[in-house]
């Protein structure tokens, strides 16, 4: 496959583009790349992203620009497919990794949050009311108030409607949710 009138290959020159690079057009290129992959693998505000693609065309411009041979645009084609491709790949590894939830359990993904679980300081604990007996003070259909242990307490009875003044007992409770039935 010849591009261009020169006569070269793809692979000629892709040698070209990358043969002679020098050191600093060569910095440029890797960690614009890294970058990109970072903000792949850690979205954030399009910082890491941005900054990697000035530097990749940064790289790129320099890298032209100090270039002897070969087609120019061919060459720039050939370093924005190659560039194109180490981060396409990465996508894939990272689409591939979190079908596979191997990204979950890496230290890339935030494993907490904000909110604690379980019972806070501003969460009662109604959980030594399993069991306990009590009286409905307003019908429950299927929730409102009811009397336990002389202390009044919103709750949802299981079944669809308890009269005032029923005997009623607990029967689970699942943070403030207090489920009573008829006693």
């Amino acid at each position: 496959m010849l591009l261009a009138s020169n006569g070269l290959t793809f692979w000629q020159e892709l040698q070209i583009a990358f043969g002679g690079i020098g050191i600093l057009p060569a910095i440029l290129l890797i960690l614009g790349t890294v970058l990109i992959i970072v903000e792949i693998f850690q979205p954030g505000f399009g910082i890491f992203g941005i900054s990697g693609m000035i530097l990749v065309a940064l790289g790129i411009a320099i890298r032209l620009f100090t270039s002897k041979n070969g087609n120019l645009l061919i060459q720039f084609f050939v370093m924005l497919l190659s560039v194109s491709l180490v981060v396409g790949i990465a996508l894939i590894i990272m689409i591939h990794s979190m079908k596979k939830g191997k990204l979950s359990r890496t230290s890339l993904v935030q494993k907490s949050t904000a909110v604690p679980t379980g019972i806070t300081k501003g969460t009662e604990d109604f959980t030594g009311l399993v069991g306990k007996s009590g009286v409905a003070d307003t019908v429950l259909r299927p929730s409102g108030n009811a009397l336990i242990d002389g202390k009044l307490y919103s709750v949802v009875a299981q079944s669809s409607l308890i009269d005032s003044g029923k005997n009623i007992e607990v029967i689970s409770v699942e943070g403030v949710k207090i489920t009573v039935k008829e006693a």
